[in-house]
């Protein structure tokens, strides 16, 4: 099918289904390997936390057959709700990767964290269908460039308005991997984007909750059934991504068809503009700040109680979403300025470690919390928000001030991660649940995915701490 007033939909269409293993180039392959490295050590440290705990108690009540792994624990489980328990377990720590911009007016944060709502759903049926690593990387790659093209073309206003992209773009890019995984044909693919498409969903209102992850595990499970759906001859709209009820109009109020129609591996999002890897346990849009925060406490050896105050100037676009003053939990704490610049004072440290409830709680964390002042500057502002700009200034009880502008942070692609400290974040992750030699064995397999011949071996490392 093609139709001019299906152009959207035909292109998504014909890139997934024209495009296979060897299509994808090198450098693209590099990088969704990092990315299964991040998200496998993610989803592993994810099984730890509350959200965690009750989505694996919910699927006990719920049964059904044993399909695909709840990643690190004996679960098995249907496989979209091995994608569901993943998913959530993936985001539960506001810790995994972040989509960049490729144009000035999607702005940072608007866009979405293209790996763990992808990620758990090409898992979860490459388990169940025995798939090869080769596929299973094929579909990953798929779904992370659709999510991420799609994330682009929507307008501003769809997460501007409060919609949680990672959830409602983010089973697009799921429901991909899993089309792809099961070879479905054309009819079937366009059927299964106009049900997950009905079933986009995610509110920025829930930022500091459980149910922020919850979002990007249901994305996952909503990628699963709708593939299973679509192939067992469930029908749908066939050109859901165009037209006046269509996705993007009803999402977004439109797109810019440029940004998807010929843009598709061309060129790849995860090589340009890039993927950028958390280097902090929070929000995204703190991160350069934060760095540029730890980086003036070190190199001047700054201590706790010689600082007066922390100021923060910066856009409102950062602001907003990082709003909470007074955190009074981990989850709060991922989305407060407050408490990502007062743990640096204090441990000069902003890990999994330190966003816990009772760190969060600290009598010594609140006090110094006090100190930091973060305020929308007019100059920053100005600029635009195509980087996330801002200025740190540490004022001293003596009157000495230390400043340092911030706009990149480690993990981008301008200040990229190497293998090692990489494995330093993956062996943080993982280290919550497995030895160090059961790390080191999934973390060189995960590098070498794509030459798997089926992913069962990977599969039976990733479940409760084993002997090896």
């Amino acid at each position: 099918m093609s139709d001019s007033d299906s152009l959207i939909t035909d292109a998504v269409v014909e890139f997934v289904l024209n495009t296979e293993y060897e299509n994808i180039p090198e450098d693209v392959r590099v990088i969704m390997r990092r990315c299964f490295v991040d998200g496998i050590g993610l989803m592993v440290a994810g099984s730890t936390e509350e959200s965690g705990h009750v989505i694996q108690n919910y699927l006990k009540e719920i049964g059904g057959e044993p399909e695909a792994r709840v990643i690190g624990t004996g679960m098995t489980v249907p496989a979209h709700l091995a994608a569901l328990a993943n998913g959530v377990a993936g985001h539960a720590m506001d810790y995994d990767d972040t989509q960049l911009s490729s144009y000035p007016d999607r702005v940072y944060g608007l866009l979405t964290h293209p790996t763990c709502p992808v990620l758990p759903s090409a898992l979860a049926l490459a388990e169940a269908l025995g798939a090869t690593g080769q596929e299973l990387l094929t579909a990953f790659a798929l779904g992370f460039e659709v999510e991420c093209k799609v994330a682009e073309a929507i307008r501003p206003d769809h997460y501007i308005n409060g919609f949680h992209s990672t959830g409602t773009i983010g089973a697009i890019g799921a429901a991909t991997a899993a089309a792809k995984l099961m070879g479905l044909d054309e009819h079937q693919l366009r059927m299964c984007y106009g049900i997950v498409c009905s079933e986009s969903a995610g509110l920025r209102a829930n930022f500091g909750t459980m149910t922020k992850p919850y979002h990007c595990g249901r994305a996952a499970e909503n990628g699963v059934v709708a593939a299973r759906l679509a192939s067992g001859g469930y029908t749908s709209d066939p050109t859901i991504f165009d037209g006046q009820w269509g996705f993007f109009q009803i999402m977004g109020g439109g797109c810019d068809k440029d940004y998807i129609v010929g843009k598709l591996g061309n060129a790849w999002s995860a090589v340009d503009p890039g993927v950028s890897i958390k280097p902090y346990p929070c929000g995204s849009l703190a991160h350069p700040a934060m760095d540029a925060a730890r980086d003036l406490i070190l190199e001047n050896d700054i201590k706790p109680d010689q600082v007066k105050e922390l100021r923060f100037g910066t856009t409102s676009r950062v602001l907003e979403p990082l709003r909470y003053k007074e955190p009074q939990n981990e989850l709060e704490a991922k989305f407060s300025l407050q408490f990502g610049f007062g743990i640096l004072l204090l441990e000069r440290a902003a890990g999994i470690a330190q966003y816990k409830d009772e760190v969060v709680r600290r009598p010594d964390v609140v006090e110094i919390m006090k100190k930091v002042n973060p305020f929308m500057d007019d100059e920053i502002e100005a600029q635009g928000y195509a980087l996330i700009r801002g200025k740190v200034a540490i004022e001293l009880e003596d009157g000495t001030v230390h400043e340092k502008m911030s706009e990149i942070s480690r993990g981008t692609p301008q200040r990229p991660m190497d293998r090692e400290e990489l494995y330093e974040k993956f062996t943080e992750c993982t280290s919550l649940v497995y030895e160090s030699n059961q790390i080191a064995l999934i973390e060189a397999m995960l590098y070498k995915i794509d030459t798997l011949e089926n992913i069962h071996g990977l599969i039976d490392l990733l479940g409760e701490e084993v002997e090896v």
